[in-house]
């Protein structure tokens, strides 16, 4: 089985000892043999698994201790061991400096990093011993020596007349920093992009309710990569939104992307699209709440228009991509085909934007709240 990539063996039965010769499966990315009975030690050959991203041997009687050779897979995103009985000293290598104290409870002969709240291993290593020798007598020192610095720069700057320009660079710098959101976090919130927390399905993709560790809620849009167009739909949303803030836009947490997957995690919006508050039996929208939603659309259309170094033409304003939030306030969602332009594109391709059913789109969502039922 040269060619197999993803092998799910977990919630059996299966005895005895997993196999060496498993390391010879070189496109294996995904391996899933957790909530067996596997006993002896890790094969080291796992190591040989070069394409390797996920690997789960959690709740099994696994003896012994964690290769090293696991230290160089450097595509491995995810490794859990909890609940076994392995011993000896937890590597630090390569992706274990990112993985947390959970993936390995439940073994309680495993030492290694305090962060990952197991006992010291007695006799350190000469590595970590030069790297607690760093951390205890050179980082403190060089962390003052830069709080000095910066404090110094600052006080330069403000005699200088340069204060305000330098608070302004800071926080258009903190505007732009994004959680990273892994694609195994994204498919763990998603329960595995089932079906239960879809809430709406486009033409070049699905929008999932995802729920994640730290009890945060967010919306996920992933795009169906087989559309032509989808990925340049996707390159256009993440281009004008990273750069464009108004309160009655929807905010992008972040993206996540890799060759067979992309998506984007949205704010979540617990009233749904206009659309439904339209045409589904048993919602309707007061005179006051029409009022407030043109008014929001209105405000997000004038600052896309007018509010941005170069206008941004949204090109597919209708009520499926106006969304409500919890007070009801209205935002500007789905930027797949909008435009950026400049002063010579103002000029030269206004014409070729509108299409026929969506000349105008902010009359034509005006309209709609003005005289649907």
């Amino acid at each position: 089985m040269n060619s197999l990539s993803l092998l799910y063996l977990s919630g059996n039965q299966l005895t005895g000892s997993i196999p060496s010769s498993i390391g010879d499966l070189q496109s294996l990315t995904y391996l899933r043999l957790q909530n067996n009975k596997f006993n002896g030690s890790t094969p080291s050959s796992l190591g040989n698994l070069e394409m390797l991203q996920y690997l789960d041997l959690s709740q099994n009687i696994l003896s012994g201790s964690i290769p090293v050779s696991l230290e160089t897979l450097k595509y491995l995103d995810y490794f859990n061991v909890s609940f076994n009985e392995l011993t000896g000293q937890i590597p630090d290598g390569g992706h274990f400096g990112s993985f947390t104290s959970e993936l390995f409870i439940g073994n309680k002969g495993l030492c290694g990093a305090s962060r990952f709240n197991v006992k010291v291993c007695k006799g350190n290593t000469p590595k970590s011993s030069r790297r607690n020798l760093l951390l205890r007598y050179v980082l403190p020192p060089v962390a003052l020596i830069i709080l000095v610095a910066a404090a110094i720069m600052i006080y330069l700057f403000k005699y200088r007349g340069k204060n305000s320009a330098l608070l302004s660079f800071s926080e258009s710098n903190l505007s732009l920093t994004h959680k990273r959101i892994s694609y195994y976090e994204i498919l763990r919130a998603t329960d595995n992009l089932d079906i239960a927390n879809l809430v709406g399905k486009g033409s070049i993709g699905s929008v999932y309710k995802g729920t994640f560790s730290n009890e945060m809620i967010y919306a996920i849009k992933v795009l169906d990569l087989d559309v032509q167009g989808a990925i340049k739909s996707f390159e256009t949303e993440c281009q004008i939104m990273r750069s464009i803030r108004h309160r009655n836009l929807v905010k992008v947490i972040t993206s996540c992307s890799n060759l067979d997957f992309k998506a984007l995690v949205l704010e979540y919006m617990p009233n749904g699209n206009l659309e439904k508050w339209f045409y589904y039996p048993n919602y309707s929208l007061n005179i006051g709440q029409r009022l407030g939603i043109m008014i929001d659309v209105a405000s997000a259309i004038e600052y896309l228009h007018q509010g941005y170094s170069s206008p941004i033409v949204h090109c597919d304003l209708k009520p499926s991509n106006i969304l409500l939030d919890e007070d009801m306030v209205a935002r500007v969602g789905d930027f797949g085909i909008a435009r950026l332009l400049t002063h010579v594109q103002r000029m030269t391709q206004t014409k070729t934007l509108g299409t026929i059913g969506y000349m105008a789109p902010d009359k034509n969502i005006i309209n709609s709240l003005s005289f649907s039922r």
